[in-house]
């Protein structure tokens, strides 16, 4: 899409206008959602599935955006190929800095642990990435996240030279932002590789969530 040109619609000024009035009055959202998660070992030919809840506290002032979010999910194998169950509980941090009223600098990070140990990697991760959200009109909006993850740590050793991340969302709420609901999806990549030897993995993540403002 061209955002440019959409950025430059009169309509969207407008749109934008309305929507900047409304989160200078609503600062703070806490929302609950459900997941559903698919983490993949790419080599192995290994796929889990499964779901679980999470959890988000949003936190705007001014030009500056702060984002905690949590979730937690069990996970089956599927296939003869997989490997066990295992939990994911991952927690990650956002800081981000409009620098335009629709485009965001952000930074962050995040960890992911997986219980039984060594089912498959925990994770840690500084973050490098852009957030983009546009206002539809007074009650929705839509956006769009990526970040490159910096020197990932992973609990069996090893290093990643590319992983990255990204993520699309829509939101729909009501005229005075006490309400949201919204549904995202998210995706990661990390090609690690041990000894010189690749073993990359992915992580599917859909939420579907319910916010609260104040």
């Amino acid at each position: 899409m061209n955002w440019r040109a959409v950025l430059a619609g009169p309509g969207m000024a407008v749109a934008w206008a309305g929507a900047a009035g409304a989160a200078s009055a609503q600062t703070i959202r806490i929302g609950i959602e459900g997941v559903s998660l698919t983490y993949s070992e790419i080599d192995e030919g290994r796929r889990s599935e499964g779901k679980g809840t999470g959890g988000t506290v949003t936190v705007r002032r001014g030009r500056f955006m702060l984002e905690a979010r949590g979730l937690a999910a069990t996970v089956d194998p599927q296939g003869s190929g997989s490997g066990p169950a295992f939990d994911v509980l991952q927690g990650d941090l956002r800081l981000s800095y409009a620098f335009v009223p629709s485009i965001a600098i952000e930074v962050g990070g995040g960890r992911r642990k997986i219980t039984p140990k060594f089912a498959t990697q925990d994770v840690g991760m500084t973050r490098l990435g852009v957030r983009s959200e546009i206002p539809l009109n007074r009650i929705s909006s839509v956006w769009a996240r990526g970040a490159y993850l910096l020197k990932p740590r992973f609990s069996g050793g090893g290093s990643a030279d590319l992983a990255v991340e990204m993520g699309l969302g829509v939101g729909v709420g009501t005229a005075n932002g006490r309400f949201r609901s919204r549904a995202e999806f998210e995706f990661q990549r990390i090609d690690r590789t041990v000894g010189g030897v690749g073993v990359p993995f992915q992580m599917a993540v859909g939420r579907l969530g319910l916010d609260l403002g104040f």
